[in-house]
């Protein structure tokens, strides 16, 4: 199979995934406790008078059947009408567009801290098999992929910001307005989002550089005089990153789930704050929107994944 089929391939099933995720998800919104009319209504207004209840309910299309919804809020989804907030009135594009640059900015700091302590404590783990080191490399990894976020996020709050007091316990500052403020506030958040994934590359780094420091080839290059170093990172290092490839994409998906819990004990004005607020609310046009963008920025990493896991490694794209 070429590449270029192989693609083909790898988009046709990331849409009819996406397909059925969104029937799926829109059900499951439905399907929530409670009206959500109502849940938004009872501020405002008096919900004895049913007249003005079914008049906002028309409003949102609530009195068609749920397969007219359905059609309708794809048409609109689609066109980039996203519906409007009912707990606030804001259309949810705008609210989306306002809250994207905060959590691609926690997302891009979980990344550096998963990077940074995952792939240094995997080859160093490797590189000292069984010592004392590799040990509490390995300690330190099972940890982090063991302590709840919420947990591990107490913990740094109380320690860091209560006791010692070097960053704020939560809050957000905007990057224009001060970059330092914005940095820390930042730094908590991302390194909470961060340790589960630097657990999992530190782990499967390990297991899959001793792997390949284990064949043949690498023999051969040791006997032939090579450096260890330009034996590692010259014969080895590629094909062990082969497999870290796949934790990468998988890794996306646990940030991305990790941000909702992150964004809302922190107060970060994130996709993830969004998204609890939502269901907090039963506000389901920003709770759909939430669960479609989560669906697709996964969708979309692991096909990245996929086509990146393809070139490194042609006997993927092999049709069985």
């Amino acid at each position: 199979m070429g590449m270029r089929e192989y693609i083909t391939r790898r988009i046709i099933y990331a849409l009819i995934i996406l397909a059925l995720s969104t029937v799926l998800l829109f059900g499951m919104v439905r399907l929530l406790p409670g009206d959500p009319i109502r849940a938004a209504m009872q501020q405002n207004v008096d919900l004895t008078d049913e007249s003005i209840v079914q008049e906002v309910r028309a409003r949102y299309g609530l009195d068609k059947p749920v397969h007219i919804q359905f059609v309708l809020w794809l048409r609109d989804f689609v066109k980039g009408d996203w519906g409007t907030s009912l707990s606030s009135g804001e259309p949810v594009w705008d609210m989306f567009l306002r809250r994207l640059p905060v959590t691609l900015l926690l997302f891009v700091g979980a990344t550096f801290w998963a990077w940074v302590i995952g792939i240094p404590l995997g080859i160093f783990s490797a590189l000292n098999r069984n010592s004392y080191l590799d040990a509490s490399f390995t300690g330190i990894s099972i940890v982090g992929i063991s302590i709840p976020v919420f947990w591990e996020a107490i913990l740094l709050i109380y320690a860091l910001a209560v006791i010692i007091k070097i960053f704020p316990p939560s809050g957000y500052v905007p990057f224009f307005t001060s970059p330092w403020q914005n940095f820390m506030c930042i730094v908590l958040p991302t390194f909470v989002m961060g340790t589960q994934s630097a657990g999992s590359f530190s782990r499967y780094i390990r297991s899959s550089l001793l792997e390949v420091l284990g064949q043949d080839y690498i023999r051969t290059a040791r006997a032939k005089g090579l450096r260890e170093k330009a034996v590692v990172w010259k014969h080895a290092a590629k094909p062990a990153l082969i497999p870290v490839v796949t934790v990468i994409g998988l890794s996306w998906g646990h940030l991305i789930a990790g941000s909702f819990i992150v964004e809302f004990m922190f107060a970060i004005p994130g996709l993830g704050r969004m998204g609890v607020d939502a269901v907090f609310a039963r506000d389901f046009p920003v709770l759909q929107a939430t669960l479609i963008l989560v669906v697709i920025n996964v969708l979309f990493a692991n096909l990245l994944v996929d086509i990146l896991y393809g070139y490194l490694d042609p006997r993927v794209r092999v049709q069985k």
